[in-house]
């Protein structure tokens, strides 16, 4: 057995300790931004390398010249992003000290929704965590932006219903939607699962069995139908209860994130290269919106129809890979690409106890990829370093094809009945 030469791998506190530091570090590198926070921040930040999103929405929303205020978010203000992100923004407003507090409120609930990640995923396979705990992301891009507090959602979402805690499962997949949108993808997933045990209960009863002794194994022995709907309920609700009301109330706000996503050119992405290629006519904002829309959902779908068919005892583990698809592919056809979005992708290669060596890659990759936007690429210079971006892009595209192959050939086994061997920790089957 190779032993761990500085012997953390062991320790419960070793990834909390190392995640700490980065997210620290990386707060504290970008507080220096709070000596500007008046107009002008983002060419400014961009310049000297220490931009963030939580910066320049605080003081584009809230700071008035001298004075702070508070709008109701979406009711008295438009937020480019979902209702529950919008409130994480303006809760902070109401601390005394201005920005700086509100930029290190935003720092505690970041470490903290990091940490409830690692627990999460220490549960089932404790090394996996490392891929999160000692990415370079989180150390470069832990603080631009809220990202980590939606990956906590999606990693509670797919951990739980491996536990078939489907009442939290559902409830953490509607947050998750309703903060970053990106862990919806993990419903189809779990619906998938769901309704495919529920048919082939049906499909025993139908055959002459006794229907009611066919139980879902994973749920304390409540029917597929009950599972379903304990997992479907939650997220119902919750969707529904924090949507309608502000639909009701203030709709063209609500959905402004909708539009301002749909109107954004795009932005160091797959798309770049091709439009260079192909020309730009063919791919304008308008047919990149749809081409990724499409793709996306043919991954999404595909990821459905591999749980539905994977047995009982390993759909916990195929709702984790397929969700890992879907949201890599989302990443790789994104129009706009940003470098903390690579957190996602750190955190379901976690997930899903994907190799080492794949983690390591990726993290060289995002090192560059931070490299580019912040560092060579000024907004008020031209900028020779294009090569860089080009590069970047294509080696960031290329793992995550490697990363997709590796989940869908897991998938394929999964379905074919030749379960690959798992990581230390990873459950056979979901849990009670």
């Amino acid at each position: 057995m190779i032993r761990d030469p500085i012997g953390i791998s062991t320790r419960w506190w070793g990834p909390y300790a190392v995640a700490g530091v980065f997210i620290l570090a990386d707060f504290l590198w970008l507080a220096r931004g709070l000596s500007y926070p008046r107009s002008g921040y983002e060419v400014w930040a961009l310049n000297h390398g220490i931009y963030s999103d939580i910066v320049k929405l605080s003081v584009n929303h809230y700071v008035r010249g001298a004075h702070v205020i508070h709008p109701l978010p979406y009711v008295h203000d438009k937020i480019e992003y979902p209702v529950l992100l919008g409130f994480i923004l303006w809760l902070p407003s109401w601390l005394p000290g201005g920005v700086a507090s509100w930029f290190a409120a935003a720092g505690v609930i970041t470490v903290a929704a990091t940490f409830g990640s690692i627990a999460l995923i220490r549960r089932h396979n404790p090394r996996s965590a490392w891929w999160l705990a000692a990415s370079p992301a989180l150390l470069l891009d832990a603080g631009i932006n809220w990202d980590l507090v939606g990956i906590l959602f999606l990693v509670a979402g797919v951990v739980w219903f491996g536990e078939g805690r489907y009442r939290l499962s559902g409830a953490s997949t509607a947050i998750g939607t309703l903060f970053k949108l990106f862990p919806v993808v993990a419903a189809p997933m779990a619906v998938s699962a769901l309704a495919s045990r529920w048919w082939r209960s049906s499909a025993l009863g139908t055959a002459g069995h006794d229907q009611t002794t066919v139980t879902d194994a994973a749920d304390d022995g409540a029917k597929p139908s009950v599972a379903l709907a304990r997992w479907l309920i939650p997220f119902t609700v919750i969707c529904v209860a924090v949507l309608v009301p502000f639909l009701a109330v203030a709709r063209s706000n609500t959905l402004y994130f909708v539009r301002f996503n749909s109107m954004r050119p795009q932005k160091d992405s797959l798309w770049a290269p091709l439009g260079r290629v192909f020309g730009t006519s063919l791919f304008s904002s308008h047919n990149i919106n749809t081409a990724s829309l499409l793709i996306v959902v043919v991954a999404v779908a595909y990821g459905a129809w591999m749980v539905w068919q994977a047995p009982a005892p390993e759909q916990a583990r195929a709702m984790a890979l397929a969700t890992a698809v879907a949201i890599i592919v989302w990443m790789a056809v994104n129009k706009v690409w940003n470098p903390q979005y690579v957190l996602w992708v750190f955190a379901v290669g976690a997930l899903t106890a994907m190799p080492a060596r794949l983690g390591v890659i990726l993290g060289g990759i995002s090192i560059f990829d931070y490299a580019f936007e912040f560092v060579l690429r000024l907004p008020d210079q031209p900028n020779p370093y294009n090569w860089v971006d080009y590069l970047t892009m294509l080696a960031r595209t290329a793992i995550f094809a490697v990363m997709v192959a590796w989940a869908i050939n897991q998938l394929r086994a999964l379905v074919a009945g030749s379960v690959p061997s798992r990581p230390q920790g990873t459950p056979a089957r979901a849990r009670a």
